[in-house]
């Protein structure tokens, strides 16, 4: 049994149609399919025709329900301009798919009991819990689960709690580890790996420069695609 495992998509179409694998038996995804990048839409579509199992993350539930993501200060401005794009971008049709998005799963695979929720199960949208946060004993004694897998932090890490084995796949769309590699996990027959890969960069930043909303929000997007941080302003423009 080969599961791949993506999250954090961000409406970054140009990553995700570079994804290498194309045998596996499942395609999981753990949320954000939207906002921040520039094909909203399009993203939503591949998604919903190719995924076995998805959750949903934050922008999802923002888009769906035309409500605050609740990002960290450095993001909101960005978050804020892009949800504005997604809700016009989107049809109908993809917001009722991003509004009616389970926030958990279980999903069992033979002898092993998966847990998929975007951020964590204690706050299964916006819980923000790095790889080394002393909170996930808790949240991994909360469930009934071998794998809990989890998305919202952008950056991929293994590690055990108790009998928990804790996955984040990383951020396919917006990776935040320093490299521009767009980012996903594979479990096969109780192996996990992680992976990254080049995907056409350029392509998303023309997206990016096309979108209708500041230059300044334009670049500070760029600068995370390529870094995976947003520039210190100056105090002059803060």
């Amino acid at each position: 049994m080969k599961i791949v495992i993506i999250s954090d998509i961000h409406a970054n179409i140009a990553a995700l149609k570079a994804l290498p694998e194309d045998q596996y038996d499942e395609l999981w995804c753990i949320g954000d399919l939207v906002d921040y990048g520039p094909d909203p839409h399009e993203v939503v579509e591949w998604v919903r025709a190719n995924a076995t199992v998805v959750v949903r993350g934050n922008h999802d539930h923002a888009a769906g329900f035309s409500v605050d993501p609740q990002c960290s200060a450095p993001y909101k401005k960005l978050a804020a301009e892009t949800l504005r794009l997604t809700l016009q971008t989107c049809t109908d049709r993809d917001l009722q798919y991003l509004k009616s998005l389970p926030i958990y799963k279980e999903v069992p695979v033979g002898s092993t009991r998966f847990y998929l929720v975007h951020a964590t199960p204690t706050d299964p949208l916006f819980g923000y819990c790095p790889k080394d946060s002393p909170n996930w004993r808790e949240n991994a004694d909360c469930i009934e689960a071998d794998v809990l897998v989890v998305g919202h932090t952008h950056t991929p890490f293994v590690r055990q709690e108790g009998k928990t084995t804790i996955l984040n796949p990383g951020s396919l769309g917006q990776p935040k580890t320093g490299r521009s590699l767009a980012c996903y996990a594979v479990w096969e027959n109780h192996r996990i790996l992680l992976h990254e890969y080049q995907y056409p960069i350029d392509d998303t930043i023309r997206g990016i420069r096309a979108m209708p909303i500041p230059s300044e929000d334009q670049e500070a997007l760029i600068a995370v695609l390529r870094g995976g941080e947003i520039p210190v302003r100056t105090a002059s423009r803060q």
